[in-house]
């Protein structure tokens, strides 16, 4: 068991530091977490309150301290008792919001999967471009592990149209890697960086190189991305092939 003292100072120190964030969310499966659960719920089944942020996202909330969540409560909610551990098994597949009305943060399906799986946890970092000028070359040939481990995730989030992986390289920095393009909606992008980073990770003694991740909406491929004239390693039909009915998919 994890105390909520020692939890506490986890989450500081995820907080201030993104390389942190792994423990944190380790030790949060072995700590008392608390959600909500209707308060007349006379179904038998143990269901968990979810709402919907305003970006339309659908998530089961969940707090570190009973202090939050019975101020969060209100008079139609009571409040759940559990270890993190339960509450990810319980709900898998949901998209959880620890702490929203404070410093929230969010797990999404894929990233919950690989902490329960193999206590993993990717560590996302977000990159402007600013000013720095980079170069974009087509590849001689796709990696094959992007092709092993990234079409089978893009089939499972429908909400990926398409994806390119193409050369890149900073003129700061020497050397060259790899940046995959992907087509979503941006309410969806995060979810579709987090899940990526998350599946690369797990591979990274693969790579042998830097990958980058940049979204932009379907049916808008930017001029840079059409001026190096590479075509897309993978596209929705991919998906609607090797998972059926994945439109329906939420």
């Amino acid at each position: 068991m994890i105390s909520e003292d020692e939890l506490s100072r986890l989450m500081q120190l995820a907080i201030a530091d993104k390389a942190a964030e792994p423990a944190f969310f380790r030790a949060l499966l072995e700590a008392t977490v608390y959600a909500h659960a209707p308060r007349h719920d006379r179904s038998g089944r143990l269901r968990f309150i979810q709402f919907t942020t305003p970006d339309g996202l659908t998530v089961l909330p969940f707090f570190s301290d009973e202090t939050q969540a019975k101020s969060a409560a209100g008079a139609n909610a009571t409040v759940v008792v559990l270890l993190g551990r339960q509450l990810f098994e319980l709900a898998r597949g949901a998209t959880f919001m620890l702490n929203p009305n404070t410093v929230s943060c969010t797990l999404y399906p894929e990233e919950v999967a690989a902490l329960l799986d193999r206590g993993e946890v990717a560590v996302l970092e977000r990159v402007e471009a600013g000013e720095h000028q980079y170069r974009i070359n087509p590849l001689d040939e796709i990696p094959a592990w992007v092709v092993d481990h990234l079409l089978p995730l893009f089939a499972a989030l429908p909400c990926v149209s398409a994806a390119y992986a193409v050369e890149i390289g900073n003129s700061d920095t020497p050397g060259r890697g790899l940046l995959i393009a992907v087509a979503v909606p941006i309410k969806d992008a995060e979810r579709v960086a987090r899940a990526t980073t998350t599946a690369l990770q797990t591979h990274a003694d693969e790579l042998q190189l830097s990958v980058d991740l940049t979204a932009f909406e379907p049916g808008e491929v930017p001029d840079w991305l059409a001026d190096a004239v590479v075509a897309p390693f993978y596209e929705r039909a991919i998906g609607e092939r090797l998972v059926p009915g994945s439109e329906r998919v939420q």
